[in-house]
Parts: structure tokens; C-alpha cells; sequence
């Protein structure tokens, strides 16, 4: 079993393997959620403020894979449920 940061490096930098989809299925194993728009990971950092059929905002924490190689937090985040990447894996 790989912490969070192992399976982010796998996903970013082994695209299109076999690794790649394992940690995949892992990271949403873990409740993590891919952003097809902003093409990161999203995890809810608390339950959502606001919940649609459309959308979710609250607070969430988000892999930072371009600029520092880090989680960071994101308030008052709204989650469009057309950008989520929800294929069965």
C-alpha cells in the first residue's frame, strides 16, 4: 500500500499504464475525485455547504501537481459534477 503522495506521482507520471490506473482506483478508493476541467485531484476537506443536482461547494483539499507537488485547501469551492471523472474502476 502507497501513501497519497506515492500514488499522485504514479497518476501523473506513468499515464497511460497499468500503474497508472491502480492508483487511480486507489486514490478513489480513498475518496479522492478527479477534476476533468482542472485535471487534479479533489478531496472533500468537510461535508459540502451546498448540494444539487448539479454542483457541491464547500471546502476542499486539492492536489497542487503544478506548482508545489502538494495538498492545499480550497474554500468555498464549487464542484461541478459534469467536470467529475466517475468511470467505474
Amino acid at each position: 500500500k502507497f501513501d497519497v503522495d506515492t500514488l499522485f506521482f504514479i497518476f501523473y507520471y506513468q499515464q497511460g499504464s497499468h500503474q497508472q490506473y491502480l492508483a487511480a482506483r486507489e486514490l478513489k478508493r480513498q475518496s479522492w475525485r478527479f477534476h476533468k476541467k482542472y485535471l487534479t485531484w479533489f478531496q472533500r476537506h468537510e461535508e459540502p455547504k451546498s448540494i444539487t443536482d448539479e454542483w457541491e461547494q464547500g471546502t476542499y483539499v486539492y492536489f497542487d501537481y503544478e506548482g508545489a507537488w502538494c495538498q492545499r485547501k480550497k474554500g468555498d469551492f464549487r464542484f461541478e459534477y459534469r467536470f467529475l471523472e466517475d468511470a467505474e474502476l
